[in-house]
């Protein structure tokens, strides 16, 4: 059927008995409702209303057409209802992919803190290392270390992700120091792995790079086993500082070849480049644009009173 929007069209003249007021009611001008309801009745193989001058009747064919012509009439306003109750108020459910070790030490905190400004907004997070696809999963927000290499998404920085080498003060007195990368395949390292795609430990220093790939006798798929591991004297670890934050501050971890560690990792906050964003997104981005200063002090390694002075 061509003109489907015709039958709401019905409904109103139906109703309001005159084509006249119904082309007022739905600001729209007489003659394309009456166009409209002539191209239905042609669809439908019949007249729908017997007109006159001063009156409008319905035929058999229209009383049978009628109820269904009143049920998308009902639907359709009901739907911009629902629309406009949505873009007036922050409902609805907001699906977020984030790295484990992100969710449990930085985002937790600042999810409750939104669910307490936003009641009326339902959070899905999705604790995960593995990298998904926003559009096929349905993710509304996804934080990741950039560069982004997509080009279909959109990207809030928040803060540079200081990296560091690590290991505990007593595996560093009883195995010593490195001090080359090289020097990483005569100790134990305790290497990460995505569904088995082990994270490469890069290195650069004065033009010389070197990545480390040796075969680790540990191995985790978690930022916080391994840092458990370190800490009690497995091995040497390569983890975003925020994660040891505490234990470096305390002196009981120490940074290892911490001028040869590139810092050229960047959190994103990134989403599907959309031209018109539901409410509850707005309101999202919003809420963590005001929570940068966290985000840099927690994964940056750089305080804010360092930062201000």
């Amino acid at each position: 059927m061509k003109e489907l929007s015709a039958l709401p069209l019905f409904a109103k003249v139906v109703e309001l008995k005159s084509f006249a007021e119904a082309a007022r009611q739905l600001n729209v001008p007489t003659t394309t409702v009456s166009r409209k309801i002539q191209q239905l009745e042609h669809d439908l193989g019949g007249k729908l209303l017997n007109r006159s001058t001063r009156s409008l009747s319905l035929t058999e064919l229209g009383t049978q057409v009628l109820p269904k012509a009143q049920l998308i009439a009902d639907t359709v306003t009901e739907l911009y209802s629902d629309a406009e109750e949505m873009a007036n108020q922050p409902i609805g459910t907001l699906t977020i992919s984030a790295p484990k070790a992100l969710s449990q030490d930085l985002l937790a905190p600042m999810l409750a803190e939104f669910r307490a400004l936003y009641p009326t907004i339902r959070i899905n997070l999705a604790s995960s290392n593995r990298f998904q696809d926003l559009t096929k999963q349905s993710i509304d927000f996804a934080f990741r270390l950039g560069p982004l290499h997509d080009s279909n998404l959109v990207a809030l920085t928040l803060s540079p992700v200081k990296y560091v080498l690590a290991a505990s003060k007593s595996f560093c007195a009883k195995y010593g120091k490195p001090s080359h990368p090289i020097d990483l395949y005569q100790l134990s390292c305790i290497r990460n792995h995505v569904e088995g795609y082990f994270l490469p430990w890069r290195f650069t220093f004065n033009g010389e790079e070197v990545e480390i790939n040796n075969q680790s006798d540990i191995v985790s798929d978690d930022f916080n086993v391994a840092k458990a591991l370190m800490l009690n004297n497995a091995g040497i670890c390569y983890l975003p500082y925020s994660l040891l934050r505490d234990e470096l501050l305390s002196k009981d971890v120490e940074i290892l070849l911490e001028h040869w560690v590139p810092q050229d990792r960047t959190m994103l906050l990134v989403y599907p480049d959309k031209r018109h964003l539901p409410l509850k997104s707005q309101l999202f981005i919003e809420f963590i644009r005001t929570k940068r200063a966290d985000f840099r002090e927690k994964l940056s390694g750089v305080s804010q009173t360092a930062t201000n002075e």
